[in-house]
């Protein structure tokens, strides 16, 4: 079959990006300004540093998958290639099944192993590794969750492409 690429959308980055922009002027705002108290200042300072991160972190996801031509999420006939913060890889013949998971007002697509994957994965993790995948078992169900945030797939679309590769595999 066909190998799908999902990469991150050009315009569902914008707007976040814009958001950070304007925190930051408002940040740096609090921070020049004479009248401002020093508890006032060091959230000015906290808000600069978050919000500058963002604005440099989030176009830069996107412009990097551009130039290299490496999308967010590869499907493949085989496995499944994230390249998020940390790159990972899903085999589908390590998965028992898939499923939406929803987490306040957001969906995520629950990666459910088998128990023996599921085990040693826990076992290979760090100590914030392992931390996480509790949370993230207690939380959704599932060591492992995809987002189709700021991509240009739902959710649904990409359980079903999942759970149409995963019988074939």
């Amino acid at each position: 079959m066909q190998e799908i690429r999902i990469y991150h959308s050009i315009w569902r980055t914008l707007l976040p990006t814009l958001g950070c922009a304007a925190f930051v002027v408002m940040a740096f705002t609090i921070i020049v300004d004479s009248q401002s108290s020093r508890f006032m200042q060091v959230v000015g300072i906290v808000g600069l540093l978050f919000f500058g991160l963002g604005f440099f972190v989030i176009p830069f996801m996107t412009i990097r998958e551009r130039i290299t031509g490496k999308a967010y999420i590869t499907i493949t006939d085989k496995s499944i290639i994230v390249r998020a913060s940390t790159s990972f890889i899903i085999n589908f013949s390590d998965v028992m099944s898939f499923d939406i998971a929803k987490m306040g007002k957001h969906d995520f697509v629950a990666i459910h192993y088998k128990p023996n994957v599921e085990i040693q994965k826990f076992e290979d993790a760090s100590f914030f590794g392992r931390l996480a995948r509790r949370l993230n078992t207690n939380l959704t169900g599932a060591q492992e969750n995809l987002t189709t945030e700021g991509t240009n797939i739902k959710t649904e679309e990409l359980l079903k492409i999942l759970n149409e590769r995963l019988k074939r595999a």
